[in-house]
């Protein structure tokens, strides 16, 4: 499939929703009696550029949450310089009810997780390289083996993957990339900062929460003092209808924050797809590294009988082994070379995305608070002028 031809991205034509989140019933043998589905609806705006590029059956798709993961991870494993969008919580984290607990199956958390996947989604579909994926097209439509997990992935991390998880520290640090550096340092420090944002919030609701509630006695007290006083009654009672109705709007005044706190978690979530990025590049320095400092002496001919199987003796004879290891060095500098490139500019891409999401959640935030802090204003004066004519 070619996608060079122009830099316009899947989602600049088609418009991916998820319509549903539907609950299903789990067979006999399983442990959880309910699970859910999710459909996909794609449609692609002109089917002339979709002919030109090969998508072809981008109408409806099931899928579970599962099948999600395991698109995630084939991305992840394909596309090592992309800064994977996260998926959403699987379960509900940083809940502001410290009794409640977490329902895969709430309704809310649902329709909230329903968003999320969309999201994902979408972020794929408008990434220039990950958006033409195969799988990923394959996924979008009436595909059931969607995926082939034996298919191997051009990987370019697979000389070291098992050998990074027992890099020390030391080794590490040694000849890095300063503006890897500087990502995960930063990485670290936005996801502290929206860990402390996160907890805090959940406190606070929790607070807020018990004090309205305690309104909804409140109203019952004036409820009964109404019926006691005739003189006082209808003042009375339409302050305690008030007094209900603060008590009856913070839960869904929570929930409708809740969903701008999801898009916060999003980007918590993105720190660790940052880490990941992060140690890909730390994976591809250590092995260059590593061959790199291999000299042509004894050294390297114990590695060339590891990497060829043959003696030592034999390594130093074999000018052809010496040759192929030479190659595989500048093969190394390229992948190095070719992964810093392309993972830098996936990273400022990322960058101006970022900002540009955090003051909409910033601007969605403060039109939430002063919408509520407005209706709760308007609800107190109203309780005002019920005491108030009160003669």
């Amino acid at each position: 499939m070619d996608n060079s031809s122009d830099s316009q991205t899947l989602i600049d034509h088609a418009n991916i929703s998820i319509t549903e989140a539907d609950k299903r019933m789990n067979s006999a043998l399983s442990l959880k009696e309910y699970y859910t589905v999710y459909i996909i609806e794609t449609k692609i705006d002109s089917e002339t550029w979709a002919e030109a590029k090969g998508i072809q059956k981008l109408s409806l798709a099931t899928r579970r949450y599962t099948d999600f993961v395991t698109l995630h991870n084939h991305l992840g494993d394909k596309y090592p310089w992309v800064v994977i969008p996260p998926l959403p919580e699987k379960k509900q984290s940083f809940m502001w009810n410290s009794e409640a607990v977490s329902d895969t199956m709430d309704p809310d958390f649902v329709d909230r997780r329903r968003a999320g996947l969309e999201s994902f989604l979408k972020r794929i579909a408008s990434h220039p390289e990950i958006g033409y994926d195969e799988c990923f097209l394959k996924f979008l439509g009436e595909y059931d083996n969607w995926v082939d997990l034996s298919k191997p992935h051009n990987n370019i991390l697979k000389d070291t993957e098992l050998t990074i998880k027992t890099m020390n520290a030391s080794l590490r640090g040694r000849n890095s990339d300063n503006r890897f550096e500087a990502i995960k340092t930063y990485s670290n420090k936005l996801q502290g900062s929206i860990n402390k944002i996160l907890t805090y919030r959940a406190k606070q609701a929790e607070r807020l929460y018990n004090v309205d509630m305690i309104h909804l006695r409140y109203g019952r007290i004036f409820s009964e003092l109404s019926a006691v006083d005739n003189d006082i009654g209808d003042a009375v009672q339409r302050a305690g209808h008030y007094m209900d109705s603060i008590a009856s709007a913070i839960s869904p005044a929570l929930e409708d924050e809740e969903v701008i706190m999801d898009q916060l978690k999003e980007y918590l979530a993105f720190t660790n797809s940052l880490h990941t990025f992060v140690k890909n590049h730390d994976s591809l320095n250590y092995n260059l590294n590593q061959l790199n400092n291999m000299s042509s002496n004894k050294e390297t001919s114990g590695i060339m009988s590891r990497l060829f199987g043959y003696t030592a003796a034999a390594a130093e004879r074999d000018t052809a082994a010496i040759e192929a290891y030479e190659n595989k060095k500048i093969e190394a500098r390229a992948n190095y070379s070719e992964f810093v490139d392309k993972s830098l500019e996936n990273y400022k891409a990322f960058e101006r995305q970022k900002d540009s999401d955090l003051m909409k959640i910033l601007q969605d935030y403060v039109a939430f608070q002063t919408k509520y802090a407005q209706k709760g204003l308007q609800t107190w004066k109203n309780i005002l002028q019920s005491i108030q004519s009160i003669e």
